[in-house]
């Protein structure tokens, strides 16, 4: 799996899922991300285009979870986009 090979720490027993976005389901994405922002305030199209573009890939990707269990902190979710044409973990939005 290229996260763990990305992060090279994953922890024994560690649970992998993953999810393919195709240009559908970031179509949906998009939409869920502007509106969520339209109902906060944002109205100009430009900054809005913008900040779902910064939240959101326009290309294929994987959305990788990685959750462990054991530790102090009980369970602990990561959760990475992985560029499916690259197959590089995107880095997180600002």
């Amino acid at each position: 799996m290229i996260v763990a090979e990305h992060f090279g720490d994953i922890a024994p027993g560690t649970k992998c899922s993953a999810v393919f976005f195709d240009t559908e389901k970031i179509r949906r994405e998009k939409e869920f991300y502007a509106k969520l922002y339209s109902e906060n305030g944002v109205h100009d199209r430009e900054i809005l285009r913008a900040m779902v573009a910064a939240n959101v890939p326009d290309d294929p990707y994987w959305l990788v979870s990685l959750k462990t269990g054991d530790g102090a902190l009980g369970n602990v979710t990561r959760l990475h986009r992985v560029d499916d044409r690259t197959g590089k973990v995107l880095p997180d939005p600002a």
